[in-house]
């Protein structure tokens, strides 16, 4: 079976809302947009949650048999209305990419950047002329590394990844940009933090910093399954 095609949305949440208490004004308003979800020909699943280090920022990541099932449910009547009711939730502009993830080893669930205590979710920004060959590079580069982790970090439960289709924006990035995102699961935030102190961290990070990435982000989260 062909991997599905993952949704991510990022919201800007204006103040005061609470969207993880599901009889709140804005719990209520999520779940009318997930019921509506549930309910599409090619939907699989949903996740969501709002950022640890910024939880003025709730993160969605809905998979799709194909980013042609979306597109079916984007071209629908009622779709612009379950939008619009969404972004009643936003205190700024909707950031919606699409990304195809792979586990990054081939034992790996693709729900392995989901199904734990603690998500770390690292973006990996390149200039959008970056070359196929430099593309394999950093791959091969992000593998040797992710079996670092494998064997050395403690709390390391997996990890998924994947070029983001579309081009991308970044303020240190003057045009557009190419996406690549890692998904890593971790007994929790601290296990992740502690890992990046060790010498096991420390001397294969540079495999992450060649000089064609741009810029790279860092946050985690805490899924929950919708």
């Amino acid at each position: 079976m062909a991997s599905p095609t993952t949704e991510i949305v990022q919201i800007p949440l204006k103040a005061g809302l609470d969207v993880n208490d599901p009889d709140s004004p804005a719990g209520k308003i999520l779940g009318d947009t997930f019921n509506t979800l549930m309910q599409q020909d090619g939907f699989q699943r949903a996740h969501k949650s709002l950022r640890v280090e910024d939880p003025s920022i709730l993160q969605l990541y809905i998979d799709w048999d194909s980013i042609d099932s979306h597109k079916k449910f984007m071209s629908q009547p009622y779709y612009g209305p379950c939008i619009d009711h969404l972004v009643t939730l936003a205190d700024g502009d909707l950031t919606v990419w699409h990304a195809n993830f792979a586990a990054h080893a081939p034992s790996a669930s693709l729900l392995a950047g989901f199904a734990a205590p603690a998500t770390e979710v690292v973006g990996f920004y390149f200039s959008a002329s970056v070359s196929d060959s430099e593309k394999s590079s950093f791959e091969s580069n992000l593998d040797k590394f992710v079996k670092v982790m494998e064997e050395k970090a403690k709390g390391y439960r997996g990890a998924i990844g994947g070029w983001v289709i579309e081009e991308v924006e970044h303020p240190e990035i003057e045009g557009k940009a190419k996406l690549w995102q890692t998904m890593a699961r971790w007994d929790s935030v601290e296990a992740h933090m502690a890992f990046r102190e060790t010498d096991d961290f420390k001397n294969n990070v540079h495999l992450l910093r060649p000089e064609f990435i741009k810029a790279v982000t860092m946050h985690h989260c805490r899924f929950q399954t919708i």
